[in-house]
């Protein structure tokens, strides 16, 4: 199984970098102790804390060497230094303790921004929230604050490397001028790039893989998010999404011409009428969940509905309740059941699903029992009577879930829904 390793000074760096990386879907752990035996195989990016930032330069390279050398394996695709935010700590003798305990004479692509926490890099200068490094409490840290204003001077001040800076300039002119310039300095031991924006990140990362040259990541959380979502393949990591929607209303049925309008999706209609049907339930929910394999390669969403663009097209419960003898609450049930049996089914095997949309009351508790969850844990209301949680328990524990009444909500309310499933974060 791939893994992400990354290393950092302490704990808070650690669980803030599992926190950006399960935000892209993957599986993360903030370890503190000495033995992930048990978890290898399960987790996708481990975070080491070394306890180092306070410690002297020697003491700080002795515990990153021990560190990096015990649990550097093969299957890792990406070896990353966190680093502090603000430039505080032992970044120079850490990272050579990393590189040496690698010992493949590993280059280091630092970038040391944070858009998000307003951390830039301009002509190698940090500015935090506008105002220069040193000026700021970090800058005034007298125990472990940084040095300079200047990126490189914070790491020559116990690195032995040869470090070379990349200027704003550059990173304008490109991905190819970017690559090119990792390229033609691949003898240096550590190229220091500035970013003022996420997107600028972006083209970093991008360029960094592109050039073939092999590195270790440097930086507070965002460079390292950006390349592990481009060395983790997209059916990896979670980037899609399942609606599921059995409400016949009017509302309902705008909502969904919306969606479609907004989003790559495919609508995969389901036969209500062999749902109710035990000797067809079972070959429809086989047929539904192959066409919806299929079609999630190529989307981002697919919608599991047995609702029909037109209010008159509705299915007449009353009449077949009479026919089959069955009360329409159970007819509602099997429907209901049969569309959580097909979600269940993609969801599981489809690692690359984000999240859960569910709408009507009888659909969004097929499905979380379906899953085999014991309820939901709710995060936040994104309109009056939608919800957002996370699912607790079952074969998905954790699944992201968004549920809606089939009667509420805005005509761009599923469109809002969709939109939290596929943002990152909690």
């Amino acid at each position: 199984m791939k893994e992400v390793m990354i290393i950092a000074d302490d704990l808070t760096g650690a669980n803030a970098n599992c926190a950006l990386m399960k935000g892209i879907g993957l599986t993360t752990a903030s370890i503190t102790g000495n033995d992930i035996s048990d978890l290898r195989g399960e987790i996708d990016v481990f975070a080491f804390t070394t306890d180092s930032r306070a410690m002297s330069s020697a003491q700080a390279y002795k515990r990153v060497f021990e560190k990096v050398n015990k649990f550097k394996k093969d299957e890792v695709i990406l070896y990353s230094k966190r680093i502090d935010s603000t430039l505080r700590g032992n970044l120079g003798s850490e990272l050579k303790a990393y590189q040496d305990a690698l010992g493949d004479k590993r280059l280091a692509i630092c970038v040391p921004s944070f858009p998000d926490s307003k951390r830039i890099v301009v002509n190698d200068f940090m500015y935090v929230d506008g105002i220069p490094l040193m000026n700021t409490d970090a800058g005034k840290d007298s125990k472990i604050s940084a040095v300079s204003n200047l990126v490189t001077e914070n790491f020559k001040k116990d690195y032995e490397g040869k470090i070379k800076h990349i200027s704003i300039n550059d990173i304008e002119k490109g991905i190819e001028n970017i690559k090119k310039l990792i390229i033609e300095n691949k003898d240096y031991d550590l190229l220091i790039f500035d970013a003022i924006t996420n997107e600028q990140i972006r083209k970093i990362a991008k360029a960094s893989i592109e050039s073939k040259v092999n590195f270790i990541s440097v930086d507070p959380g965002p460079f390292t998010k950006e390349v592990t979502k481009i060395l983790y393949k997209q059916s990896h990591i979670s980037t899609k999404a399942l609606a599921v929607i059995g409400s016949v209303t009017n509302v309902t049925i705008n909502q969904m011409k919306q969606l479609y309008k907004n989003f790559n999706s495919f609508k995969l209609e389901v036969d209500p009428i062999k749902l109710i049907d035990i000797d067809l339930a079972l070959e429809e929910i086989e047929r539904a969940t192959n066409l919806a394999e299929k079609e999630l390669k190529e989307r981002k969403l697919v919608v599991i509905t047995t609702t029909p663009d037109d209010i008159e097209k509705r299915l007449d419960l009353k009449s077949i309740s009479e026919e089959k003898k069955m009360s329409i609450d159970d007819l509602s049930l099997m429907i209901s059941r049969g569309l959580a049996k097909i979600a269940k089914k993609i969801i599981v095997k489809d690692k690359a699903i984000s999240g859960a949309f569910t709408s009507g009351g009888d659909v969004t508790i097929a499905v979380t029992e379906e899953l085999g969850s014991q309820g939901i844990e709710i995060r936040e209301e994104i309109e009056p009577l939608v919800a957002y949680g996370r699912l607790i328990g079952g074969c998905v524990d954790g699944l992201k879930i968004v549920s809606k009444g089939g009667m509420v909500g805005t005509d761009q309310i599923m469109v809002k829904c969709i939109d939290r499933l596929l943002s990152k974060g909690e």
